[in-house]
């Protein structure tokens, strides 16, 4: 990156960090959440400075983006979450839930110590970066763990001739 890249980007950084940050709150409804959606924009806006630079508007530029990760943001947890409650015979419905989520032995033996990390984001509602620090880990190697548990899990429901429950598992 050269340097008129890095202060034109701490320069939006500046400008546009309340107002995504606003945004991201507003469709989260978590602060923490919203915070990881903002700093994974800039992430985004670094990889692709040229685009971002060049464009007619940096800053809705940046807007579009924070929606676009968002977006993916609750897809991805909601995804995650139907993946965990369909191994579930408990209804999570909004009601407090315990570590104890009535899944078979087999489901922590088949991920072990990523049985845990999916309880986590998936049930109690961690964040990617809380997690990832609990577990003193990057944050992009807790989301590989979690990308694998949950394809073994998935892998799991379809050997056992079903989808969870007449969910759909992706």
């Amino acid at each position: 990156m050269t340097p008129d890249e890095k202060q034109s980007i701490e320069k939006l950084y500046i400008e546009m960090y309340r107002r995504l940050y606003a945004y991201a709150v507003s469709a989260l409804r978590d602060g923490y959440l919203a915070e990881e959606a903002v700093q994974d924009t800039f992430r985004i806006a670094c990889a692709k400075r040229t685009e971002l630079l060049s464009s007619s508007s940096p800053q809705g530029w940046l807007m579009l983006t924070v929606k676009n990760t968002v977006r993916t943001m609750i897809r991805t947890r909601n995804r995650l979450t139907n993946l965990v409650t369909s191994l579930s015979d408990s209804d999570l419905s909004g009601e407090a839930v315990s570590d104890n989520l009535g899944f078979e032995p087999e489901y922590s033996e088949l991920l072990g110590k990523d049985y845990d990390l999916i309880v986590k984001v998936a049930v109690q509602k961690y964040t990617i970066a809380e997690a990832a620090r609990e577990l003193g880990i990057s944050v992009e190697a807790c989301k590989k763990r979690i990308q694998r548990a949950k394809k073994k899990l998935k892998d799991k429901l379809e050997r056992m001739g079903g989808d969870g429950g007449g969910r759909r598992i992706r």
